[in-house]
């Protein structure tokens, strides 16, 4: 007999992945990016997960926020945040996004290219993608790989069972670079949410909180080994037109 109770990495988005805006996250750096700049603008957040992103944006006043998000458990969740919520990235087709953010989705997409080229065409002129991605190169895989000679599963997190793809600087790069006429305006990295892990006195301790800009120095100059997540901003061509996107 099969049981009704999901195993760790099979359970609701919205259960299993938390909205993080601890500084230093993917989260904290997508808000930063957006800060001033969604007001009267629309917004599409493709695997909106428990929407605690999109609750952050609702309260900069945009004109539209759109979610996409597969797993159907978390709709009834995110329709309290978000103007309207699809299963399929298509489903909101002829509508144009001056945001749209990828976090933490391309990872979990049989071709991330088609997949990120189907969301270029969601993109207004001017417009901009924020994306994350996990880094297969941390120095959390490269350690046990180089002294052990193997690589675990985890239910969250880089290894994560339900990525079907894994990424590092350079094909993270090759990526972005690849969406027609677009250019990737920046890129960054997150750092390993430690709060989540430690003890509440630690994770907060005035210690702690001091290494937090090393850090993120660290992860942003040496993204190959100490970059938890690989982020990019990429901006769409103003000349460009959405129907010249064949």
């Amino acid at each position: 007999m099969l049981s009704t109770t999901a195993t760790p990495e099979y359970a609701p988005v919205h259960e299993k992945y938390r909205f993080k805006p601890l500084r230093g996250s993917s989260h904290h750096w997508a808000l930063k990016v957006m800060r001033g700049n969604v007001a009267s603008k629309r917004v599409l957040d493709v695997g909106a997960g428990s929407g605690g992103l999109g609750q952050c944006v609702r309260q900069d006043g945009p004109a539209l926020l759109v979610a996409i998000e597969p797993d159907v458990r978390a709709h009834t969740l995110l329709k309290g945040t978000y103007d309207q919520v699809h299963k399929e990235l298509m489903e909101p087709s002829g509508q144009l996004f001056d945001w749209i953010l990828v976090m933490d989705v391309l990872e979990h997409t049989p071709s991330p290219e088609t997949f990120l080229f189907q969301i270029r065409k969601l993109l207004a002129p001017n417009g901009k993608i924020l994306i994350s991605v996990p880094n297969v190169a941390h120095w959390s895989v490269r350690i046990p790989l180089f002294f052990l000679g193997s690589f675990e599963y985890t239910p969250i997190g880089i290894m994560d069972r339900t990525h079907l793809h894994f990424f590092y600087k350079r094909s993270f790069r090759r990526l972005c670079s690849s969406l027609p006429d677009c250019r990737v305006l920046s890129e960054s990295a997150s750092i390993e949410p430690f709060e989540l892990m430690l003890p509440r006195w630690l994770g907060q301790s005035l210690l702690f909180r001091a290494l937090i800009p090393v850090r993120l120095g660290l992860a942003r100059a040496f993204r190959g080994l100490f970059a938890y997540q690989l982020l990019a901003v990429i901006g769409a061509s103003p000349e460009a037109s959405p129907s010249s996107i064949a």
